[in-house]
């Protein structure tokens, strides 16, 4: 590792997924100076899914990133060489509610199960399964001082529940989403105190936003390696990965020289 004291980035993927999804960000944030710790959300990853559209999902997602934050600012080959005033998070569908709930929001899973009984066209989200229970999820982590959210779930967050978020956030949403409607990121758009930096990225499906999959094992990856036809994700992530790093430097107040 280079000298100095570094930023961290800590990774929350979607529902089902894997602490891989996001590796070329990862590695993109890492060669600007950053460490990056990625999460795998036991129960909600692809190779243990049980708690998958339940209230445990919702509740031990945020959690789970908190205590990956513990580990990784407690572990000792890396002490000294973490920066804990310059923490930001990143977070993918599911993963975006978990850095929400972790920046300060407040989630109402009530919400969710009202949103399913009419949900919009074309919208899987609610395909998934989710149970109907009243609770609230809170898990402020202070340490988080930025967040991007890309296509994130955003049904549980009321303008209420949405203003202890008053950290720097920039939110992306894809334009042709079959799993998250519109309706959700923007939403957050209009609901967090702070407006964010909110881009929407043309041609896009939701999983736009993994890492671009090689064409050999495409039809074993299945959905998440699809995209819309003439959308072309290995260009996109060279500039979502530039436009990430570049936030969380703006964001974390971090200088480059030479830049």
């Amino acid at each position: 590792m280079a000298e100095g004291r570094h930023p961290l980035v800590v990774v929350s993927h979607g529902s089902g997924g894997s602490a891989f999804g996001h590796a070329d960000t990862a590695m993109a944030l890492a060669r600007r100076g950053y460490v990056v710790a990625a999460v795998h959300h036991r129960g909600n990853a692809f190779d243990d899914d049980r708690d998958a559209g339940t209230e445990r999902m919702w509740r031990k997602r945020p959690a789970q990133l908190s205590v990956t934050l513990d580990h990784v600012l407690a572990e000792p080959d890396l002490a000294g060489r973490l920066d804990g005033e310059r923490v930001g998070a990143l977070g993918f569908s599911a993963g975006g509610y978990t850095v929400l709930v972790a920046a300060g929001g407040v989630a109402e899973l009530a919400r969710i199960a009202a949103h399913c009984r009419t949900p919009p066209a074309g919208e899987r989200f609610c395909h998934l399964g989710n149970e109907e229970t009243p609770a609230r999820i809170e898990a402020r982590d202070p340490r988080i001082r930025a967040a991007v959210l890309m296509a994130p779930v955003g049904v549980p967050f009321s303008k209420d529940g949405l203003a202890g978020v008053t950290i720097p956030v920039r939110l992306y949403r894809a334009e042709r989403d079959e799993q998250i409607a519109a309706s959700q990121p923007e939403d957050l758009r209009d609901r967090l105190p702070v407006p964010p930096e909110y881009k929407v990225v043309r041609d896009a499906g939701h999983f736009a936003f993994l890492m671009p999959v090689p064409a050999a094992i495409a039809a074993e990856v299945g959905l998440p390696a699809r995209d819309p036809p003439g959308f072309d994700r290995a260009a996109f992530h060279e500039r979502l990965n530039a436009e990430i790093a570049d936030f969380f430097d703006r964001a974390l107040a971090i200088e480059r020289q030479g830049r």
